[in-house]
């Protein structure tokens, strides 16, 4: 009895001396782990897959892709559907532009000359149809179902329109004009909701300091009755001029102006538009790129702070949001962004030759620094899967694990391809 608190101590010495080898081993281990991983992340590396396009240095390439393993590719002469894994493009048709502009939504695209009388319209099984305008085309958009709006040059002002499959020649299912009797005003975007119940166009007042007035209108001549031109409502954003301008689910309107970015739900009843986001987001910053994705988020990023202010966030800042005006996550690049895509829920931002791949959280997913002058980046297939475009050529790029007897090779070996 008397040896039981002397037996009692050595087991729990014991005791501790074992729970003690247990912290340690589990602490080695999660090192072990760490570094194993964080040897695995700079083992990953972005490698050419000898798949691409080529293109004359001046032909005004152009790409698009919808989260898929094709891509569109457009230059002055001719637009195709290519797949990622180096198959035949599904389909391919020619032209001749001079000054090729491209817009772009979900599936489809849309492309024009500038100043031109013709758009074209694409999807993925080819062609959908060819609007025949009879106005010089200033600018244009694409919906995510296939309705396009152009903005024209007239003689005496400028006309807004609308076509579609079935309403593909002049003045289409829907034309609004403005004429030089009416002031100086000034169509600069237009964008139609994807159930092409709505149109919203920004109008640049130039009689007295700039002011922007975005006009709601409704596209229906049923819906018009008993209104003016069938507008319904008027945001005006003044000393401002708007810079962009996207239709989101549930016909929410984005308006970005030069010093705030609002919101607008427009219906679902008959007139009826009311302001969200308790007052939008204020702008401290003049902005370099906003991109607008799949309905549900935009992003945009910082570049100069205004004049006499000490807010605002550092230049090269992303700020992501979601539709209902909640910032979802940020990226702080340090530097001038050139370059902003959004797709599969992330983004590429990249300054130069230096990119990044983030989420909607603004977590960082990858860099890749290319060693040539890159004019486009986008995702395909997934966000481990890129289209690289240099000044002469594309090509696609995966990111993969390096074998051991590649870890001496040379970058340029890996990563610089035959598209440069």
């Amino acid at each position: 009895m008397e040896n039981t608190p002397t037996a009692k101590r050595g087991v729990s010495t014991l005791a501790k001396i074992l729970i003690a080898a247990v912290l340690i081993l589990a602490a080695v281990l999660v090192q072990i782990f760490v570094i194993s991983g964080m040897g695995q992340a700079r083992d990953m590396r972005m490698e050419y897959t000898g798949h691409g396009v080529s293109y004359d240095f001046d032909a005004g390439a152009m790409f698009h892709s919808n989260d898929s393993r094709f891509f569109y590719f457009a230059t002055r002469d001719v637009i195709r559907l290519v797949p990622s894994n180096g198959n035949p493009a599904a389909w391919s048709e020619t032209f001749s532009f001079t000054r090729p502009i491209m817009a772009s939504a979900g599936d489809f695209v849309a492309i024009a000359d500038y100043r031109g009388r013709r758009v074209y319209v694409f999807n993925a099984s080819g062609r959908v149809f060819r609007a025949d305008v009879s106005y010089p085309v200033l600018s244009f958009t694409i919906t995510d179902t296939g309705l396009l709006t152009t903005i024209l040059s007239y003689d005496t002002g400028f006309g807004v329109n609308i076509f579609t499959q079935r309403y593909d020649t002049y003045p289409g299912l829907y034309s609004w004009s403005v004429h030089e009797f009416d002031g100086i005003y000034v169509p600069v975007l237009a964008e139609v909701s994807s159930d092409g119940q709505y149109i919203a166009i920004a109008v640049v007042d130039l009689n007295v300091v700039p002011n922007t007035e975005v006009l709601l209108l409704y596209v229906n001549a049923r819906d018009a009755w008993g209104t003016d031109r069938g507008l319904f409502a008027t945001e005006r954003f003044d000393g401002q001029l708007v810079t962009a301008m996207r239709f989101m689910d549930g016909n929410r309107l984005i308006v970005a102006g030069t010093e705030e970015i609002r919101c607008f739900q427009v219906g679902p009843g008959h007139a009826q538009i009311r302001e969200v986001w308790g007052g939008g987001i204020q702008l401290h910053n003049r902005l370099s790129h906003i991109e607008f994705y799949n309905g549900s988020h935009f992003a945009f990023v910082t570049d100069d702070r205004f004049v006499g202010t000490d807010e605002g966030d550092p230049v090269g800042t992303v700020r992501i949001f979601s539709v209902n005006g909640v910032e979802t996550g940020s990226f702080h690049l340090g530097r001038r962004v050139t370059h902003l895509r959004m797709g599969h829920n992330a983004l590429i931002v990249g300054a130069d030759r230096n990119f990044h791949a983030i989420d909607l959280r603004g977590s960082p997913l990858w860099e890749h620094t290319t060693l040539y002058d890159t004019r486009d980046l986008l995702f395909l297939d997934n966000t481990d899967t890129v289209l690289i475009a240099g000044a002469m050529g594309a090509g696609v790029y995966r990111r993969r694990r390096i074998r051991e007897n590649e870890r001496d090779m040379g970058i340029q070996d890996l990563e610089y391809g035959d598209f440069n």
